[in-house]
């Protein structure tokens, strides 16, 4: 063969191959609208047997799948699957191993390799998990952003969402802190708005819950040990407390969608005069807005499924809130006042710079030394307030009596020097006693 008729050639493969689909269409269009097989030629440029031979068959070429060409990985496929099923997906890791076993390739290879079955392992399936009515609640925190107080400080702000596992009906209050106090009020609240308590429960292992992160192993039974003050208050309301595990949101997905909801649908565009009118706003929101909608998932107007799941409640019972005790050390300042949780409360003046005890007490603050109550104020809500009691004041001194430092005085005086007769020291010079 020629080197022209090899080039010849070569073009034709060239030629056979880009022929797919719109190529092999555009062919015989062009032999529809009436063009010779030269006129395809010159305005496509394709050989004149390849025109012929896709006019006699104007089916678009199928191709079947390439078979894979052989790897220097091949060998190492099954040890690298039995690693990732025993959970190892770290390349390092897995090309240290492989390596040890023989393998001459690249690190780049085995990368390649892992890609597409790491997003496969992490794409996992989640049963969703539905509960009957009254059985199960799901709670958690939300950051809401902050409110710019009139004196221009700003102050973080916390959503408390807990949602019905059946109806997914919804409570949402605003707080300043996420505190144990505030979490057990939030909680009270939430009892009253939603009409009962649900039967269990779930959290995240947030610290007022749990003592420890509930992790692999946490005492070689796995248990993990619950916050006292909130399981006694679990008991005192007859729920059980569950927790999911974490870094795994879809757990509580009915309550982790309805924080998304709120932030999306509530605060979207949202302006307040000030916190209790965004309170105000947010109990509009969720009797107008949030509890009245089509739920996406049950298909059902929330309020009415509230309705059906209300009566499976524990019933209040007209009981009064729980007495939470929440105490800590403090020292009176110099001018009579205790700090606690960002305000002040005033104490006897005879009490300042003494250590003393707050203690909260649902709505109270008691100051308590040596088991004997100082003082008794109602609890502020609010940050940088201060409650006084005139009469802790009454007859505080005006003037500084601190003593200083003792000092000496002392005066320089001359020596005092005795006068003697001059018989004395000849009685000395003798030997005679002196008298």
């Amino acid at each position: 063969m020629s080197r022209e008729q090899l080039n010849h050639q070569i073009q034709l493969e060239e030629v056979v191959f880009l022929l797919r689909g719109n190529n092999v269409n555009e062919i015989n269009e062009l032999k529809r609208q009436g063009l010779s097989i030269t006129q395809i030629v010159s305005l496509t440029g394709y050989d004149p047997k390849t025109i012929r031979k896709y006019l006699d068959e104007p089916k678009t070429p199928r191709y079947g799948p390439r078979q894979p060409r052989p790897s220097l990985l091949d060998p190492f496929k099954p040890y690298l699957k039995e690693r990732m099923a025993a959970g190892v997906w770290n390349a390092v890791v897995l090309l240290k191993e492989i390596q040890e076993r023989g393998y001459p390739g690249r690190y780049t290879t085995l990368r390649e390799y892992l890609q597409p079955l790491r997003r496969e392992g992490h794409a996992v399936a989640v049963r969703r998990f539905e509960t009957p009515p009254g059985h199960q609640a799901q709670v958690d925190w939300s950051d809401l952003g902050e409110i710019v107080q009139e004196d221009g400080t700003r102050q973080k702000l916390y959503g408390f969402v807990m949602t019905l596992g059946y109806s997914r009906a919804m409570f949402c209050g605003i707080a300043t802190d996420q505190k144990l106090p505030t979490f057990v009020r939030m909680h009270e609240e939430a009892f009253a708005y939603l009409g009962g308590v649900p039967s269990e429960i779930l959290y995240d292992n947030t610290k007022t819950v749990v003592l420890r992160t509930l992790t692999e192993g946490v005492d070689g039974r796995g248990e993990v040990k619950l916050n006292p003050a909130f399981a006694d208050f679990s008991r005192y309301w007859g729920f059980t407390t569950r927790l999911c595990r974490p870094y795994r949101p879809q757990t509580k997905g009915k309550v982790e969608n309805g924080i998304g909801y709120i932030r999306k649908n509530f605060l979207c565009g949202r302006e307040a005069c000030n916190l209790e009118d965004l309170r105000v706003q947010l109990r509009v929101w969720l009797s107008q807005t949030a509890n009245a909608r089509l739920h996406g998932t049950t298909h059902r107007i929330v309020r009415e499924a509230w309705d059906e799941e209300r009566p499976s409640l524990q019933p209040l019972a007209n009981r009064r809130g729980y007495p939470l005790v929440v105490e800590s050390l403090r020292r009176v300042t110099r001018d009579a006042y205790v700090a606690y949780r960002n305000n002040r409360y005033s104490a006897p003046w005879q009490s300042a710079g003494k250590e003393v005890l707050v203690r909260e007490v649902g709505d109270q603050i008691e100051i308590i030394r040596d088991q004997t109550q100082l003082a008794v104020h109602p609890r502020l809500t609010g940050t940088q307030q201060t409650a006084t009691v005139a009469a802790h004041h009454d007859g505080i001194p005006l003037t500084n009596q601190s003593h200083g430092k003792a000092r000496l005085s002392l005066q320089a005086k001359s020596p005092e020097v005795e006068v003697r007769s001059l018989s004395v020291y000849e009685e000395l010079v003798s030997g005679k006693e002196v008298a």
